[in-house]
């Protein structure tokens, strides 16, 4: 595994230092040249590279096909991952999911895979305004779909990489009208105002401690300009429930205030665009309902369950999130800028809004002991919660939302030469107070088929992490990360992965 990424390291290396005219250098030669000669001065210089990328925007902007009036854009990325861990606790994407403990075999060997799953084709059709009311419909798939795991039957790895299978990873209409805007669809979750604050880091998918998820929802929110430079954009959701059996949806609200007088550029994915974004706060919050069968005794001689009986326990969260821009962009510049991205979220039942976090609780829930609370058993513990976001304590013989606490930090530097290279890095961390207290040891078929136990059951996943990016051209971009996650199970055992990844794109 070493010597595959060390030689995946030195492409990398070779590309961006040895081949001046992809990394840019024939872009603005002539221009570059009238500068070198004191024809022009720096501040024209700039000047002239601005205009030059407006007008390539512009460009991609009028390469839309016409249909009907509808203005019809055909996009996405090819993404080539080369993923390097010292365990193998993850395939590309690692998530909030634990590192395999140390004393299995998983833990206690390294991989080496490579990807192209997580590519992406996007479809954006925008219709003309109309009456003073616009709207945009936007759909894109990647190849991340739900699969068998490798070593199922008649699933080799071969068939897992080169034959994924597709999914929908956004698909809504976006109505924008002088009142409100309406949004309806599958996109990202409105609470923490999910995917603007994202870490743009390498790894497929958020690394812990950072929301990052998508469902189908319908929302109202609106721009409010206070001042020339101030604006405020409330929020509000319908989304989906949280289990597949619930009654009532969630609910979200939000706020978000921004000062447009202080920009810096963001990059929100890895393969993003660089735009700027301004000092910002936001402050939401969600409301939803988790419900479990509670009809009576589970045991043929404990007598006739209540079928429709039913115990609630409500879910909520709370989040917030701010962007800095430490070093702001003078005059659109994009060159020698910097920006941190700090968020904060706690709840309870919440743990579906961070990708694969489960805490090791897994479906459905259990009770504790044989026949006298109807949680559990092959009937009446069949509740469809997804694993981590509810379970019987062990401790109290109640059903209960898990809790979850995040907080996370990222920081990120885009080099002088016109936003063509960045550097990164940051710390996250997430962890349950009460996750320890789901176990679950009368019987497998009390605990989904799988008994839960301070071994299997994990209650921090933390990470740190580091990466650099260039653009060669506005399509080819390639990157470098190391990152490190460590899980603690609640037994106090610790377990640790550490990950190499290069990756290449192709843009279009």
């Amino acid at each position: 595994m070493g010597q595959a990424l060390a030689g995946m390291v030195a492409i990398l290396i070779v590309l961006l230092f040895t081949q001046p005219s992809l990394a840019g250098g024939d872009e603005h030669r002539t221009l570059r040249l009238l500068l070198d000669k004191g024809i022009i001065t720096q501040q024209e210089y700039d000047q002239a590279v601005t205009e030059e990328q407006r007008e390539e925007t512009r460009e991609k902007q009028e390469d839309a096909v016409t249909k009907n009036d509808l203005e019809i854009k055909l996009g996405g990325f090819a993404e080539i991952d080369f993923v390097g861990d010292n365990t193998r606790s993850f395939e590309e994407t690692i998530g909030n999911r634990p590192v395999l403990r140390s004393n299995t075999v998983g833990g206690a060997n390294s991989v080496f895979q490579t990807s192209a799953r997580s590519s992406r084709i996007t479809f954006d059709v925008r219709a003309p305004e109309r009456d003073g009311i616009k709207s945009r419909f936007y759909g894109a798939m990647d190849f991340l779909g739900n699969e068998p795991s490798v070593g199922s039957s008649g699933v080799s790895n071969l068939t897992f990489q080169t034959s994924p299978a597709a999914r929908i990873f956004q698909m809504y209409f976006l109505v924008e009208s002088p009142a409100v805007d309406v949004k309806i669809g599958q996109d990202w979750s409105r609470f923490g105002f999910m995917s603007q604050y994202s870490r743009g880091q390498l790894s497929v998918s958020a690394t812990p401690a950072n929301m990052f998820n998508r469902w189908v929802q319908a929302s109202l929110s609106k721009q409010l300009r206070l001042t020339d430079t101030l604006t405020l954009t409330p929020v509000f959701s319908v989304e989906r429930p949280p289990q597949s059996d619930g009654t009532l949806p969630s609910f979200v609200a939000g706020v978000q205030v921004a000062h447009h007088g202080l920009q810096a550029p963001y990059t929100g994915s890895s393969t993003g665009d660089i735009s700027l974004k301004p000092l910002s706060l936001q402050v939401s919050g969600v409301g939803r309902r988790l419900e479990a069968n509670s009809g009576g005794p589970t045991n043929p001689s404990g007598g006739q369950p209540n079928l429709s009986s039913q115990t609630y326990v409500p879910g909520w969260g709370v989040s917030s999130s701010l962007f800095i821009p430490v070093l702001p962009s003078r005059d659109g510049k994009i060159g020698h800028t910097a920006h941190i991205v700090m968020e904060g979220v706690t709840g309870a039942g919440i743990s579906d809004m961070f990708n694969g976090l489960s805490w090791g609780i897994c479906n459905p829930v259990c009770g504790n002991s044989t026949s006298n609370s109807g949680f559990g058993g092959a009937t009446f513990g069949q509740t469809n919660i997804d694993a981590g976001l509810a379970a019987v304590s062990s401790q109290t013989g109640k059903f209960e939302a898990i809790r979850t606490t995040s907080m996370m930090v990222h920081g990120t530097y885009y080099l002088p030469d016109h936003g063509k290279t960045w550097i990164g890095g940051g710390y996250g961390t997430i962890y349950s107070s009460n996750a320890g207290e789901m176990t679950c040891t009368v019987s497998a078929a009390f605990c989904g088929g799988a008994l839960r136990s301070s071994q299997s059951i994990y209650v921090r996943d933390s990470t740190y992490y580091a990466y650099a990016f260039h653009d060669f051209t506005p399509e080819i971009r390639a990157a470098l990360m190391t990152n490190w996650v460590r899980t603690t199970y609640a037994d106090g055992f610790n377990a640790e992965n550490h990950r190499i990844q290069v990756t290449f794109f192709y843009r279009f």
